[in-house]
């Protein structure tokens, strides 16, 4: 099952992930669906994210 590595930015400079408070953060992704899915919520998103994906194995 692929896995891939999924990184946000918050191009406004907000906290990205709300405990930690950076304007990045990444996470492994382990689903197909759960990677299209943080997809269409990142377009939508009001902090305009800007989002890099790695392809970690196959």
């Amino acid at each position: 099952m692929p896995t891939w590595a999924f990184r946000a930015t918050s191009r406004s400079g907000q906290p990205v992930n709300p405990i930690t408070k950076p304007p990045t953060d990444e996470i492994t992704v382990y689903s197909e669906d759960d990677l299209n899915r943080r997809l269409a919520t990142a377009e939508t998103d009001p902090r305009d994210i800007e989002v890099e994906i790695r392809r970690l194995s196959d």
